[in-house]
């Protein structure tokens, strides 16, 4: 009997110490993530089927459909998702500097003729000069990406027309600026003022002007005037979108009246103020717009509306340009101008005989600061 029972006990240890080691085998599968083991002689890049084209580009056809990139799977000797970067590079430049159009899951990528032309400007290729662009997509594992594999390269040749590239914009409200806490959408009040974005960089933005400080002024940053999301403002001294934090962001402020210069990095979230020292700065009774893209040409001044809240603020408001150029001029006479070599956004000068603003056909708010020259142009429509 001693024996019988030896022997049961003794297949019932062996049973529980497989269970237990079962058990913690599959908790240590679980807390760890899987790992893909890539054989790379098992491998292969995602094939574009699409053949090299040359596409006519016009203004007219924007919307009608442009080209479409078809590519065949890229192979892999894992089953798991595979994610697909598409990137363009000015043809020749060997994707030193390659710029991501999109990503997706799909095995086709499909542009209008306006976003092809979009495309080719971002790239920098000059407006009514044929020139070429190349497209490769880039495969990656899983949903996170990683190990990732090239394909092959076609090239398209594109003529571009001039157009205005709709680039992320930002404008002061709060009761330590100009329209107060009016966010644009109630008609009458002043318009929110726009910071003005660097030619360089689009993450970055600056504005010099007046800001009330102190007790509880206040004041945030808005993408789109009418519109309270998204919206910008502190994250424990650093700058943030409501987009980002899944709430609205804390306010910003200046310690007391006064001319400041703000800078603001979308990308690296920083924010900075400085006092600005307007003493002595010249106090002008009008400034305009002059030019052959402005609606008087080079005959006469169009007038820009000086803020009553920042005498050193104008802006002009659903002005229609043409193609051509301009510039920044007060008290209606030469030489009394302002003028720089970059579109749409940059700071002016007033040295020498400087160069004149190009402009690409459209309707804008035009937004001016006489203390530093930044100038910016806001599409609209």
């Amino acid at each position: 009997m001693k024996n019988l029972i030896y022997t049961v006990m003794k297949k019932i240890s062996i049973l529980m110490f497989a269970f237990i080691a079962l058990l913690c085998f599959n908790a240590c599968v679980e807390d760890e993530e899987p790992t893909f083991v890539i054989q790379q002689e098992q491998t292969e890049g995602p094939l574009i089927v699409t053949a090299n084209s040359t596409l006519a580009l016009s203004k007219e056809n924007a919307d009608l459909p442009g080209f479409t990139l078809v590519w065949e799977d890229a192979g892999y000797n894992v089953n798991t998702p595979i994610s697909y970067a598409i990137q363009a590079a000015v043809a020749g430049t060997d994707f030193a500097t390659p710029l991501e159009v999109a990503t997706t899951t799909d095995r086709f990528y499909s542009w209008t003729i306006g976003e092809l032309n979009g495309l080719a400007l971002l790239l920098e290729l000059n407006p009514d000069a044929e020139a070429s662009f190349e497209l490769r997509v880039v495969s990656s594992l899983g949903t996170n990406g990683g190990s990732s594999i090239n394909s092959n390269v076609i090239s398209l040749t594109v003529t571009p027309y001039s157009t205005v590239i709709v680039r992320k914009n930002l404008f002061l409200v709060g009761s330590a600026t100009a329209p107060g806490w009016n966010n644009g959408s109630e008609p009458g009040q002043h318009p929110n003022t726009a910071l003005v974005r660097d030619p360089n960089n689009d993450n970055l933005f600056k504005f010099t002007g007046w800001f009330l400080g102190g007790g509880d002024n206040a004041f945030k940053l808005l993408e789109t005037p009418g519109f309270w999301q998204p919206q910008w403002g502190d994250d424990s001294g650093a700058i943030a979108s409501s987009e980002v934090l899944g709430g609205d962001p804390g306010v910003l402020s200046v310690a007391a009246d006064g001319y400041y210069e703000i800078t603001v990095d979308i990308e690296n979230l920083t924010y900075e103020t400085a006092a600005f020292d307007a003493t002595g700065a010249a106090s002008y009774a009008t400034i305009g717009i002059i030019g052959d893209s402005t609606p008087d040409g080079w005959d006469s001044d169009t007038d820009m509306i000086q803020s009553p809240f920042n005498e050193h603020l104008w802006y002009i408001l659903d002005v229609g340009l043409v193609d051509g150029e301009m510039k920044f001029r007060h008290s209606n006479d030469w030489p009394g101008n302002w003028g720089a070599d970059t579109a749409v956004s940059g700071q002016a000068t007033t040295d020498g005989n400087p160069p004149n603003i190009p402009v690409t056909a459209g309707t804008y708010d035009i937004w001016f600061s006489d203390l530093d020259g930044r100038y910016i142009f806001i599409p609209k429509g």
